[in-house]
């Protein structure tokens, strides 16, 4: 059976941007009034009734010189980090405040289907995992210290550096299992004090006995829902309609927030399928993070891996990438090396962070690792 971010006196009008250079610009802006009256006269010369007058107004315009950005290798070829924040003097104080995260803490969201019975067949085995699979992906997790993280406090990393634990991940579970939940996470939850986070159908009159246990797990404070659209049908592609994009995305929103009290902040798109379109909606819509079925690497402040559909979408924060159950452990293992390349520019960069912030942002950061 399978179950499915020193205070800041930041000048207002600077807006740091990485790619810019100190330029000095002099305006020179002359005005001359030769205002001049003439009296007519056999034997004078013109007497001019005004000299003439010179303003000089110099502007000095500073943009601002480029920093620097982690990437990494162990990235797949045509995937490229990301950055979303606009202002550099707020991600750079953010990045070194010492009440939040450090550089290097990263976040791996784990995508789960099916958990199949031992002794029976898996179907997709790109998708769907054996317990035995699962069983070994819990213990490595452990091993490597990974804790997990609910979607609120992903959201307060992503946007300030708030303080998780420098290896987090999350346990997403798509579709409507609230047996898989119960059967098989929750005692795991339990013992590793770990929370899952369900993307959930949310067809109000459908399956009514699954929206009694959810409720009832939910109340367990170890379980975060979000929405995995209206029906979970629809997959949205450019040829979709519009009244489908808006039914599956803001339709949801009541229904999730009636049965557990709290509105969904993310939406994990059905099949992973999305469009720029799609996107906007759920914007417009009060989400604030989305999910993709691609899987593209860990996340970081202000840095996260996208492929080339989703970084033309220009809102990394509505595409995050998710790693699939049935490589879990591999992509664990890549997330600890990242975060230790991460940590270790940022230690040899900090110097240069450091002065470009009270260079440009009035104030001073530290190192107080």
């Amino acid at each position: 059976m399978a179950w499915l971010l020193v205070a800041c006196g930041r000048p207002a009008v600077l807006n740091p941007t990485p790619t810019q250079t100190i330029v000095l610009s002099p305006s020179i802006t002359s005005t001359v009034s030769p205002t001049t009256s003439q009296t007519p006269t056999s034997t004078a010369s013109p007497i001019p009734s005004a000299s003439p007058t010179r303003t000089a107004t110099t502007t000095l315009t500073p943009t601002l010189s480029p920093l620097g950005s982690f990437t990494t290798r162990l990235l797949r070829s045509g995937v490229e980090p990301q950055g979303y924040l606009t202002d550099q003097c707020f991600h750079l104080k953010m990045r070194w405040s010492p009440d939040d995260s450090r550089p290097g803490t990263v976040v791996v969201p784990i995508m789960f289907h099916s958990i199949v019975q031992d002794g029976r067949e898996v179907a997709d085995p790109a998708r769907d995992i054996t317990v035995e699979q699962f069983n070994n992906f819990v213990g490595y997790a452990n091993f490597l210290g990974f804790k997990t993280i609910t979607t609120q406090a992903l959201l307060d990393f992503l946007t300030s550096n708030a303080s998780i634990p420098q290896y987090s991940m999350m346990i997403i579970v798509d579709d409507r299992r609230p047996g898989l939940i119960r059967d098989r996470l929750m005692p795991v939850l339990e013992e590793y004090d770990w929370t899952a986070t369900s993307a959930y159908i949310a067809e109000p009159d459908s399956l009514p006995w699954a929206w009694d246990l959810m409720e009832q797990l939910y109340t367990t404070g170890r379980l975060d829902v979000q929405s995995h659209g209206s029906t979970g049908r629809v997959y949205i592609y450019p040829s979709t309609p519009l009244d489908q994009i808006e039914n599956e995305i803001l339709n949801s929103t009541a229904v999730l927030e009636e049965h557990f009290g709290t509105r969904p902040i993310a939406f994990i798109w059905p099949g992973g399928d999305f469009t720029q379109l799609s996107v906007e909606i759920a914007r417009q819509g009060g989400y604030q993070l989305g999910f993709t079925a691609y899987s593209r690497g860990p996340l970081m402040f202000n840095w996260i891996p996208l492929g080339e559909s989703e970084r033309a979408v220009n809102d990394p924060l509505m595409v995050l990438p998710r790693v699939w159950s049935s490589a879990a452990n591999a992509n664990l293992d890549e997330a600890v090396k990242i975060s230790a390349q991460a940590a270790a520019y940022a230690e040899e960069n900090f110097p240069e962070e450091a002065s470009w912030y009270h260079t440009y942002c009035g104030g001073e950061i530290t190192d107080s690792r």
